[in-house]
């Protein structure tokens, strides 16, 4: 109520005086650039510059005499900007823009006008803002979108702000306002901790050298940077023998969703589906088979696979061959008799420890156990889906030419048949052995 009486009185004062002391500031030969803004303030459009600048004789003779001396400002409400005469002082807030408490409007604003409406000096809000910030927000490849066009106060509140930076709202709200579509991920049963820290942990709100403004130089090096702590984890990310190509190439977020998931370890589906994005074929093969592998069809490929790295071939967790023939040493097969026992290769002879055996001679043992040219488990069986019982293949890749032997294999009560490229047709029976005729 006060600040309004003292401006009515200066109101009066300036209708009372402005015959004796108007002069053509805006007309003349001295201030004719401040009419050729596109935005100008209300009382120089109106001519009257004697609200904001003192109106007095002796200010005027004192202009008069040195032109470029700056006429006194009236102040009739102390110390603080003449501004907020007619102007909210923009005071409230627990975080106040320096210049507003110091009472400095004119370090941003233009007391005249401006080509844009809320007469910033800069020729955009940023290069005002940069008179007093360093500049270390518009240097980097990926600009965030406010920054690339200058628009601080998208973000920011100019005058202040119960928010630490300015910030318009707290860190995640503000961040919603544009990128609403991230919000619903965080209804998800799994969050990512740093999620819940803030977006700024993970993201850079201004510029980056890394693709989404991530706070590192690439997502493999963010990730890494708390994920190190699993000593296991860091050792198969940067030193493992064989290396899953997405970690090779640091695409965390391509199984992984980086914000929330309604699936554990924050993938972006169950498992074998994130694996089949890539994996197609073998997608195709589980999906049009009769028989699926049982690690397969429950507990998913990470039952047999470590999905980071590993120093086996095809990233598997336990020992397995590459090659297609083997001297069979024990734990070669480590893989495959961490869930099959082991015994089947033990005995030449059992009724006990294997179903495929032509009476009591093991069957298992006889491919596996020839020397130089003992038969991969894979020389038989497929690992993942086969349309053929017991996972045997319908075929198998042999040699560098791409010929692929046939396998065809009928199975019995008590036995079986097996037509294959590697050697005669052959059957077997555990009651009635069959007689080799060689």
């Amino acid at each position: 109520m006060k600040s309004m009486k003292l401006l009515g009185y200066l109101f009066v004062f300036m209708l009372l005086t402005f015959n004796a002391y108007a002069v053509t500031c805006t007309t003349g030969n001295c201030h004719t650039d401040i009419m050729k803004n596109q935005f100008t303030h209300g009382p120089v459009s109106a001519g009257q510059c004697n609200v904001c600048h003192a109106a007095s004789e002796e200010n005027y003779k004192k202009h008069s005499e040195k032109p470029k001396s700056f006429i006194d400002f009236a102040s009739p409400t102390g110390d603080q900007p003449v501004c907020i005469m007619c102007h909210d002082n923009k005071v409230d807030g627990k975080y106040v823009h320096a210049p507003v408490t110091d009472g400095s409007c004119t370090t941003c604003h233009n007391p005249h006008g401006a080509n844009n409406k809320y007469f910033i000096i800069g020729k955009k809000e940023s290069d005002t803002c940069f008179q007093c910030h360093e500049n270390n927000k518009t240097v980097k490849k990926f600009l965030h979108g406010p920054v690339a066009v200058g628009e601080c106060a998208s973000c920011h509140d100019p005058h202040a702000s119960d928010y630490k930076y300015q910030l318009r709202d707290s860190e995640d709200k503000i961040c919603y306002k544009c990128h609403n579509d991230k919000k619903d991920d965080f209804n998800n049963k799994f969050v990512h901790k740093p999620v819940k820290e803030g977006c700024a942990k993970c993201h850079d709100p201004h510029n980056s050298d890394a693709p989404f403004h991530l706070n590192a130089k690439s997502e493999k090096e963010l990730c890494m940077s708390c994920h190190k702590e699993n000593k296991n984890l860091s050792k198969f990310v940067d030193t493992a023998k064989f290396q899953h190509k997405p970690v090779a190439d640091g695409e965390c977020a391509e199984c992984h969703n980086p914000h929330a998931s309604a699936y554990g370890k924050l993938l972006k589906s169950d498992e074998k589906n994130v694996c089949f994005e890539c994996h197609g074929d073998i997608a195709k093969r589980v999906k049009e088979s009769k028989y699926v592998h049982g690690p397969v069809a429950s507990d998913g490929c990470a039952a047999c696979h470590n999905v980071h790295g590993s120093d086996n071939p095809f990233i598997l967790k336990m020992a397995f061959p590459k090659k297609f023939y083997n001297q069979y040493v024990d734990g070669l097969y480590q893989l495959c008799f961490n869930c099959h026992n082991d015994d089947v290769l033990k005995y030449s002879n059992t009724t006990k420890y294997t179903g495929f055996r032509n009476g009591d001679r093991n069957l298992h043992y006889l491919h596996v156990m020839i020397k130089g040219k003992g038969r991969s488990c894979k020389a038989c069986h497929e690992v993942h889906a086969s349309n053929q019982q017991n996972h045997v293949r319908k075929s198998v890749p042999f040699g560098s030419g791409g010929w692929e032997l046939p396998i065809n294999f009928t199975k019995t009560k008590t036995g079986g048949s097996c037509v294959v490229g590697c050697h005669k047709p052959k059957e077997y029976d555990r009651l009635n052995p069959v007689k080799y005729t060689e």
